[in-house]
């Protein structure tokens, strides 16, 4: 499939990008930049702005509060709350996403744990006192603001849950993975419409968590479950009811009661940006302007906003008080009534820095051991500015690295050690990793690797053995592709599961190999990763690679040969761990993947092996 293109990662600016550029351009632009991004009780924060330099602003202040409150001010007056003086940069103007803008810094006093800082900024001009600018008034991706956005940040202590570094997760299409014994079948792919729904339900998941724990899963993230009139239910029209074809709020229930019994944590999907236009809230808002929900939409003279204009997603108003505690109530309720353990949250880009800061309040106040993890698709630069904001993020730039090197085999094993190490220093040092192979959003990673199933053990095993936590695609483990372009329709990319003779049970085997080996060593959930030097007698040496991940004095030592001819490698592994401080032992590596009792023996500290095309050794003592 030479034509095929992985439309996820499409070039396109990002959301981020997007604002601070026309913030810039309309005046005075912040993008919720501070420093440090998730600040700890008694350190002061430092707020970055940037202003255009064509327009004559010479002072630039920040109204704060500490209490709760919303601060209010102008033209360096307080109205509510404090205010501090912005100082410009000495360095000058420069070149900002296409502006000659002129940065500026403020700092806020540092405050105790537990403090809420909310704050606005303005800027004005004494040469010309009738021009006036708020910071971010101007938003190309969410609702705009009339006196500028409000800003946050909360001070705490609050970390990732420890349970989540031990997690290997399984994502599941609740629609598309299973219905139970005494249920119709998942409908023919034949005769179903991809958009339309296959018959999945949750008490089907139950009936499958036996194959799960076997697989070695342990945390489960369900697609939404609330009532919606997709299939994917990514627009709700009930935040508070379990979807009655999924089974209804008592089969959510059975499957977190069930779960927690086999130690396995559940995560559940949740979309706070956009509704279903079958919402009540939406429908009475549409039908009367007096309404009591008609401000948590935008309505205008061309009809109302919606998320990516599609009509059946209208777009709420996360910075509107009202929504948030509509939503923030939400989130408690399946946190408390039903014992979820985490929280999947949908195009985090979608509300503002100031909603997800209040969001991630309400959820760790009501269950400190829940994690959240943001869908973000933005660079990594941008990403780190949800820090403190959630607990961890899914790693597209990984995942879109990984696809390149093992599926399409447009980049080399070479080019993502490369990219591991100098993308170390923009890792966002208190966000965690969720890191995979391919989703519900994006074609399958069998279908770009046009169906070799050797490419997805080789990409499945870099995967598992790379720090984050990892996640599984439905199916993937068994070999699930798609059966037409997920481009021109992404459901392509969620076909019903299969679970007849079609699964590839060596594929399969593979995958539950890896995830024990995950389990039963440290260094391969919480290791650091070096890559190490080899020389091979391959035509293409940049094809093949190593690493090891280390923890203490446990490694693991992974080699990979992503070329389509056998390879022999050599590995300086005596100075490698020598550099660690490990001391080489006498005794012989092993296998960690084969049952072979094969040892692989150190000559004059290099170790020497001879791998087959588009294969991986793993290594330990």
């Amino acid at each position: 499939m030479p034509d095929t293109i992985d439309f996820f990662f499409s070039p396109h600016p990002s959301a981020q990008a997007r604002r601070l550029s026309a913030a810039i351009q309309d005046g005075l632009a912040h993008g919720s930049r501070i420093e440090p991004a998730d600040p700890r009780p008694g350190e002061a924060v430092t707020l970055l702005f940037s202003t255009n330099n064509r327009l004559p602003i010479e002072h630039v202040a920040v109204y704060y509060t500490t209490d709760g409150s919303e601060p209010r001010g102008e033209h360096g007056h307080a109205i509510n709350g404090h205010v501090v003086m912005a100082e410009p940069d000495a360095d000058g103007p420069h070149d900002q996403y296409g502006h000659l803008a002129l940065n500026w810094r403020a700092i806020l006093p540092a405050q105790p744990d537990g403090t809420l800082v909310r704050y606005r900024a303005d800027a004005w001009s004494d040469k010309q006192p009738q021009r006036h600018w708020y910071a971010d008034h101007v938003d190309p991706i969410s609702l705009p603001t009339i006196d500028g956005k409000l800003f946050a940040y909360h001070v705490d202590t609050w970390t990732p849950p420890t349970w989540w570094q031990d997690a290997v997760v399984y994502q599941i299409f609740v629609d598309r993975f299973n219905a139970a014994h005494d249920e119709p079948p998942l409908r023919p792919a034949e005769s179903t419409p991809i958009t339309g729904f296959f018959g999945g339900t949750l008490r089907g998941v139950i009936e499958k968590l036996d194959y799960l724990q076997s697989l070695g899963i342990n945390c489960l993230w369900l697609s939404p479950i609330f009532e919606s009139p997709t299939h994917h239910g990514y627009n709700a029209s009930d935040y508070y009811t379990v979807a009655a074809r999924y089974g209804g709020n008592e089969a959510l229930h059975q499957l977190v009661q069930a779960a927690h019994q086999r130690g396995m944590r559940v995560m559940l999907d949740f979309a706070a940006n956009h509704t279903s236009h079958e919402h009540p809230a939406f429908i009475a808002a549409l039908r009367d302007p007096n309404s009591d929900t008609y401000d948590w939409y935008s309505f205008n003279e061309k009809g109302y906003r919606s998320y990516a204009n599609v009509r059946n997603m209208p777009e709420l108003a996360t910075d509107n008080p009202k929504v948030q505690r509509y939503l923030f109530d939400a989130v408690r309720h399946w946190l408390g009534t039903f014992g979820a353990d985490a929280l999947r949250l949908d195009y985090v880009p979608g509300p503002s820095h100031a909603f997800w800061t209040l969001f991630q309040e309400a959820v760790k106040t009501s269950s400190a051991n829940t994690l959240t993890l943001g869908e973000i698709t933005e660079p990594l630069e941008y990403i780190a500015l949800y820090a403190g904001r959630m607990d961890a993020y899914m790693d597209f730039p990984l995942t879109q690295v990984l696809r390149q090197v093992f599926a399409t085999r447009t980049r080399t094993v070479a080019d993502l050690l490369h990219y591991l190490e100098d993308r170390r220093s923009q890792l966002p040092a208190t966000m965690s990793r969720a890191t995979l192979l391919d989703n519900h959003d994006m074609h399958r990673f069998l279908w770009l690797a046009e169906g070799d199933h050797r490419r997805l053990r080789l990409a499945a095993t870099c995967h598992l053995t790379l720090d984050g936590t990892p996640i599984i695609y439905y199916g993937t483990e068994v070999g699930l592709s798609q059966y037409a372009d997920a481009h021109k329709e992404n459901a392509y990319a969620r076909a019903p599961m299969f679970w007849d003779e079609r699964q590839n049970t060596q594929l399969l085997q593979h995958y539950q190999a890896l995830i024990h080996l995950r389990h039963s060593h440290a260094a391969l959930r919480v290791g650091s990763t070096i890559a190490l030097p080899v020389q091979s007698d391959s035509a293409d040496s940049t094809q093949v690679g190593a690493y090891l991940r280390l923890q203490g004095t446990e490694y693991v030592l992974v080699v990979l040969n992503n070329n389509l001819t056998p390879v022999t490698v050599h590995v300086p592994l005596q100075n490698a761990l020598m550099a660690q401080g490990i001391t080489v032992k006498p005794a012989r590596l092993h296998s960690l993947l084969s049952v072979s009792t094969e040892e692989f023996p150190l000559q004059d500290g290099m170790l020497t092996l001879r791998l087959e095309s588009l294969d991986a050794i793993l290594l330990g003592e």
